[in-house]
């Protein structure tokens, strides 16, 4: 049978086909299919607001968040841990068990305590801690602050207790205004944001005891802490001084703000030592490998700490071995035909 040009033409155009086809179904096999973490991304914590305006109650909330952002590697992570105890004023209280909720983004905004527990009698107690870990350079100042406005008015004497009276609009931290009104004992109004700071590599908003407890004869404590450190992390501004003497009542929500020295001292990110050949778990945790590391190459665990989806590179030569194949074989069926029409 005579072939003519149009007949292998055609046949290496098929051929080219087949490979391509080939080379996409090998792709598709290797290709991820989606990598679920267990972080969520961060959303605003909002608790214990507009609850419990009924009759007198008395309620406890706290949430803690430890932000991590490394400025080197480009990556940020938090997790929240939130409890809420509620019942009769003096009495025992009914305590949810203290939720955690890691994050793949930095959690940088609290509402809690706001319009809640209204009626005469009732009890407040609040605290916020905020604990940023930064890897690179930053910058904090004093943490700007709107604290114990229109607040403790209504009759009595010496009603407020604070360790700021500042009254900046959009604050870093706004707590305690337009609250505990109506009479009642002195110092009803106690409020603390210690030596807190801000910074522009984590902005944080904290609104906090707003609007609560205005039922008479009520009582508010409250509390924030707002801590940013680090090593290569630096403070500008006045000297940081200790916190007022707020006297908060011993119970287990509340957060006392920590003394000058804890909150300077920086944090050293510690740097993951390998495994010593010989020496597995010796040496104070020189040797031992990484929790669910002792399997993984030493490159592949590099790639992942960079972000890179270890089997991205794997993708890449696997198609660029695809493709180079493919072509192989189309160069080789032209040569056959070639020698088949000689």
């Amino acid at each position: 049978m005579i072939r003519t040009r149009s007949t292998r033409t055609t046949r290496t155009t098929r051929l080219a086909i087949l490979a391509a086809t080939v080379g996409f179904a090998a792709l598709l096999a290797l290709a991820p299919t989606g990598v679920t973490s267990s972080a969520s991304a961060a959303a605003p914590v909002a608790q214990c607001n507009g609850e419990l305006n009924a009759d007198a109650q008395q309620i406890e909330c706290q949430v803690v968040i430890e932000n991590t952002l490394d400025l080197v590697n480009n990556t940020e992570s938090s997790v929240v841990t939130i409890s809420r105890c509620a019942g009769a004023p003096g009495a025992q209280l009914t305590c949810s068990p203290p939720v955690s909720t890691p994050s793949s983004t930095l959690t940088t905004r609290v509402d809690q305590c706001n319009g809640s527990v209204n009626a005469g009698g009732s009890v407040l107690i609040c605290a916020v801690q905020i604990t940023n870990t930064i890897v690179g350079p930053a910058q904090t100042t004093p943490a700007t602050v709107n604290q114990c406005s229109d607040s403790g008015q209504g009759g009595g004497e010496s009603t407020l207790n604070c360790d700021s009276y500042d009254t900046t609009t959009g604050a870093t931290i706004t707590q305690c205004n337009g609250s505990v009104n109506g009479g009642g004992a002195p110092t009803r109004v106690n409020c603390s944001t210690g030596p807190s700071t801000q910074t522009s590599a984590i902005p944080v908003i904290v609104n906090q005891c707003n609007g609560s407890v205005n039922g008479g004869g009520d009582l508010a404590f409250c509390s924030v802490q707002l801590i940013n450190r680090g090593v290569d992390v630096t403070y500008t501004g006045p000297d940081l001084t200790s916190p007022a003497d707020i006297r908060f009542p011993a119970v287990g929500g509340i957060v006392v703000a920590p003394d000058v020295s804890e909150r300077d001292n920086p944090v050293v990110v510690p740097t993951p030592t390998p495994p010593t050949p010989g020496n597995p778990g010796g040496g104070g945790g020189e040797g031992t490998p990484t929790p669910g590391d002792e399997t993984t190459p030493a490159a592949e665990r590099e790639l992942a700490a960079t972000g890179v989806d270890v089997r991205l590179p794997l993708l890449g030569g696997a198609m660029l071995l695809t493709l180079g194949g493919s072509f192989v074989v189309i160069m080789l069926m032209r040569r056959r035909e070639n020698q088949q029409e000689r």
